[in-house]
């Protein structure tokens, strides 16, 4: 099943949906990714903008300095 949801997410990011525009918009254009798997409502976070498949994250994208920061960070 979280196979089936990885493809899935794929074909999000790669297609031209308003959320993968919102997300761009959010966005530090590295084109490079982490494969995570974390519980997380979608659209914007103080982490970044999340696209989410059955309620979880399963890409990250790496941060300007290579690391892999906070998934579905919000800063109350």
């Amino acid at each position: 099943m979280e196979l089936a949801a990885i493809f899935v997410s794929l074909f999000l990011i790669i297609s031209e949906s308003d959320e993968v525009k919102r997300f761009s918009e959010h966005s530090n254009n590295l084109p490079i990714y982490e494969l995570v798997s974390e519980p997380c409502e979608g659209g914007l976070h103080d982490s970044g903008y999340s696209i989410i498949v059955n309620n979880r994250v399963y890409f990250k994208q790496v941060n300007e300095d290579g690391t892999v920061g906070s998934v579905c960070k919000d800063n109350d």
